[in-house]
């Protein structure tokens, strides 16, 4: 399967950071999915079947942090890689989010959006 028909689901809530992402995955010949809160994540997770999934932990209805406890706990959809990239930059936060199963860690503000789409090629 090549990266054009590799699907990737970004849960985001800012509208303006998920066009941008949605824009550049589309430029890169991604499909991107867009999800804006956390309370219908997992379903949509199992819905759609994503290669990969770009998790922003701040997210509303349900944190990044619940959701990717659902996700690492249904066995249907476990195993597709994570990616979570948000604001928090603390050390407890990374260190939690890794040990809760995301593959990776990277904050919004110390990332350019190419650095990004090359480091989601590590994973899809």
């Amino acid at each position: 399967m090549d990266k054009h028909t590799k699907k990737i689901l970004i849960i985001e809530d800012d509208g303006h950071v998920s066009k941008v992402y949605e824009t550049k995955f589309i430029q890169e010949g991604y499909i991107p999915v867009l999800v804006e809160s956390g309370e219908h994540a997992t379903k949509k997770i199992v819905h759609e079947k994503p290669d990969l999934i770009i998790l922003d932990l701040m997210v509303p209805k349900k944190d990044g942090f619940a959701i990717l406890k659902e996700i690492k706990g249904n066995s249907i959809i476990a195993n597709i890689p994570i990616i979570v990239l948000t604001n928090l930059g603390g050390r407890d936060d990374h260190e939690r989010a890794l040990g809760l199963g995301a593959n990776d860690y990277m904050v919004k503000s110390e990332n350019s959006i190419q650095h990004i789409v090359d480091n989601i090629k590590k994973y899809v």
